[in-house]
């Protein structure tokens, strides 16, 4: 760190003082206060759980590789038979990584974020909403999904 760091100096000024002197010290009282605050509003609001954190965004990765994993497989198992017309069956794995993707994660087009042409084919989108994805949540539930987003062009 350099010495002209504004955080380095208070660090110091209140490393040199016992616990009695910080306790009366009304800048360090409003640090203390704050970071307070703060704990109090994480502890009121703590954000998703884990299995909703895993299930809407972690697990998104993971079964990525995993598909990247089994292409890897197939390609490497063609290649080495030397049978490359064979790699003519990742066409139907990607598909069936596709749907298994849709299945899982699928937005309907009006709550994505972007420009898309609206399809309603089961063959590219299987489900209304992807088993894990926030709405499939409200509607196990048996809420409301909300129609409309906000459009971040509204704000620019």
């Amino acid at each position: 760190m350099s010495a002209s760091s504004p955080d380095l100096g208070r660090r110091d000024r209140f490393e040199d003082r016992s616990f009695s002197d910080l306790a009366s010290d009304p800048e360090f009282r409003v640090i203390v206060d704050r970071v307070a605050a703060e704990k109090k509003a994480a502890l009121a609001h703590p954000g998703p759980s884990w299995k909703e954190w895993a299930l809407h965004s972690a697990l998104k990765w993971y079964i990525g590789l995993g598909f990247l994993i089994v292409d890897g497989w197939l390609i490497d198992y063609w290649v080495i038979a030397g049978a490359y017309l064979g790699l003519l069956t990742l066409v139907p794995a990607l598909y069936a990584e596709y749907l298994v993707w849709q299945y899982l994660w699928h937005r309907p087009d009006e709550l994505r974020t972007g420009h898309r042409l609206p399809t309603r084919s089961r063959w590219v989108h299987p489900v209304k909403y992807g088993r894990w994805t926030p709405e499939a949540d409200l509607v196990r539930k048996g809420e409301v999904v909300p129609a409309e987003q906000p459009s971040p062009e509204e704000f620019l």
